[in-house]
């Protein structure tokens, strides 16, 4: 399972017109499962987790969908690979484990960005692409995010947002998904590999434009990331 590149960095103010909004649904198998504290250093590999207030566990199948709007404004690159993303834009994703949707009550800020990379150098001229929200409310923050791979570099022929996605021209794929805690710090992360991705049909009307999450959230969960990447790839070593 390949990393996922770390491509959230800020959120530009562009909006889109005339939009063209693609939507897929996946699903997805929990694979690895981490708990850890930041202010202990203390945690590992577990089994299950209801830190985020339902269970969560290994084994679980993930049913989601997400959509993006192939005229999302570019507010960043880096070595191939373009970051997308506006409050504008009909950019989402989202997921749950049989009816418990993976998603904050009353979140007071939410983003949705998108990356695709194109014979990056810094994925040793591969191909990717991927989709991630970040969401905070008063009690935590969370990140979920999908992530495609083409190690031959060959599923793109631009880092524009592609026009369309075709499962079979990426050899891996990866489902990740953390949260945090904001009273103790405590840290849930889960990820697995995508089982299934298909085009769904596209319904009318775009995103509300929230407010973004803070840097603080965006550091946090990017830690999460971190440490499940840590461990797929001591996995993989063993």
């Amino acid at each position: 399972m390949k990393k996922l590149p770390l491509f959230l960095a800020a959120l530009a103010l562009t909006g889109t017109a005339n939009a063209t909004v693609l939507q897929f649904d996946f699903t997805a198998k929990i694979q690895e499962m981490v708990e850890f504290s930041p202010l202990s250093f203390s945690g590992g590999l577990v089994n299950s987790s209801s830190l985020s207030g339902s269970t969560v566990s290994v084994g679980d199948v993930i049913r989601g969908h997400f959509s993006y709007d192939t005229t999302t404004g570019q507010f960043g690159s880096f070595s191939g690979m373009a970051m997308y993303a506006a409050p504008a834009a009909q950019n989402a994703l989202s997921a749950a484990i049989g009816q418990q949707a993976m998603a904050l009550d009353a979140p007071l800020s939410s983003s949705t960005n998108v990356q695709v990379a194109n014979n990056a150098a810094n994925l040793h001229g591969a191909d990717s692409f991927g989709i991630a929200n970040v969401s905070a409310n008063q009690v935590a923050s969370q990140m979920m995010a999908l992530s495609l791979f083409d190690s031959s570099g060959t599923a793109f022929s631009t880092n524009a947002l592609p026009a369309s996605l075709d499962f079979a021209a990426f050899n891996s794929s990866s489902f990740y998904y953390t949260y945090s805690s904001t009273a103790t710090h405590a840290m849930m992360g889960a990820n697995g590999m995508l089982t299934s991705l298909t085009v769904s049909p596209v319904s009318g009307g775009g995103n509300s434009i929230t407010p973004v999450p803070e840097p603080e959230t965006y550091a946090m969960l990017l830690a999460g990331l971190g440490l499940l990447g840590w461990t797929a790839r001591r996995r993989q070593q063993r």
